[in-house]
């Protein structure tokens, strides 16, 4: 078969699986970011913590000298378990990174000079939501607000399970009844009145936001946009830092952080998930329990191959992981192509210059914007 037509029917074969009416939940990963500011990888956090932590921090110093020694920072401290006020001022100075790399990206995505890279693909779920149960449940485990801002930029209602004003609490029925509206309808004769919920996406950030903070006095957890310049004293940014901490983080908060995505996945009928490397067991792991033995499909772009992602596709027929492949320059940040791994060998293989593994390229070649 010619690679024209091998494409081809890839391409006709990933549209029959989105066409269909399918509860689907999107899954967003740290790749969705670094795609609008590279400095929102481990990197550059790595890089900041080393600069920012005074040296004299107790329990800093062993974590600093394996960062210096070019050890990643999830590895780093992993190896060497922080302490709990180590770990809290970890997520301050991580807290204060992101917010200042938040903030550039801000107003060009809220006024569209930039686009994020996951706003077509958001698009196009919302408006194929079903009328019964118009709600697009997004998991992810960024700190950023690029979410928001994007969803914000495309006019689409989104809550994030906090009610209030400026100072939100996690009330999730309460922010569901905020988008809904009252309808009032003629039947037989009698007029009657129904609630309509209005289409939005339901945004769980599993690992904290860097406008999500705990008061320290008595736990209580608190949305609010104004402190991600800064919180008071008395309250510590949420935000579960690197490694195996950053598991452990969740664990303690699980019900708030994670709850209610749990019972979205458990819901969800289809998974589309971009920008992520599957290597966090506890946001994965059993989206993958329902793939497998719920038949559900997953549709993966990300840039990087890797060895967890090759795995996948032994999960089911409707599961493909699509991935970038290096030009021959070796250019890890402009690949030429595009790898499609797919359970049956004739939807799968390497293809030049189509980069559908990128989020936007795919809605508009596949999903027609």
């Amino acid at each position: 078969m010619k690679n024209v037509d091998k494409l081809k029917n890839i391409k006709e074969s990933l549209l029959a699986v989105m066409r269909e009416q399918r509860r689907w939940l999107l899954l967003v990963g740290t790749g969705a970011s670094v795609a609008m500011d590279t400095e929102l990888g481990m990197g550059a956090l790595k890089d900041h913590l080393l600069a920012s932590i005074p040296q004299d921090t107790d329990g800093w110093e062993p974590i600093a000298e394996k960062l210096r020694r070019d050890v990643d920072l999830e590895t780093a401290l992993t190896e060497i378990n922080p302490t709990e006020s180590l770990q809290n001022e970890i997520s301050r100075h991580t807290a204060a990174f992101v917010a200042q790399k938040d903030a550039a990206s801000r107003d060009d995505v809220l006024t569209g000079n930039k686009s994020w890279v996951g706003e077509l693909l958001l698009q196009h779920l919302v408006r194929g939501l079903s009328p019964t149960w118009p709600r697009l449940p997004v998991v992810t485990p960024n700190y950023d607000m690029l979410i928001e801002y994007a969803c914000s930029k495309a006019n689409i209602p989104y809550i994030t399970g906090y009610h209030g004003g400026i100072i939100r609490r996690q009330n999730w029925s309460k922010t569901r009844q905020r988008l809904c509206r009252l309808n009032t309808v003629t039947m037989g004769g009698k007029r009657r009145d129904t609630i309509n919920h209005i289409p939005c996406v339901e945004l769980m950030k599993v690992h904290g936001s860097i406008n999500l903070f705990r008061c320290n006095s008595d736990g209580d957890f608190v949305e609010n946009d104004i402190w991600t310049a800064g919180c008071p004293s008395d309250y510590t940014p949420v935000i579960a830092p690197p490694g195996d901490t950053k598991t452990q983080e969740v664990l303690n908060f699980h019900s708030r952080l994670f709850g209610e995505a749990e019972q979205a996945i458990g819901k969800a009928s289809a998974f589309f998930v971009i920008g992520y490397g599957f290597r966090d067991k506890h946001i994965h792991q059993k989206i993958l329990e329902r793939v497998r033995t719920h038949k559900c499909p997953l549709i993966v772009l990300t840039l990087d191959p890797s060895e967890e992602l090759n795995k996948l596709v032994s999960r089911g027929k409707d599961v493909w992981v699509i991935t970038g492949v290096q030009n021959q320059t070796n250019d890890r940040t402009n690949p030429s192509g595009t790898h499609f791994a797919n359970g049956n060998k004739g939807l799968s293989g390497e293809f030049g210059e189509v980069a559908l593994w990128q989020s936007d390229v795919f809605a508009k070649q596949i999903l027609g914007g």
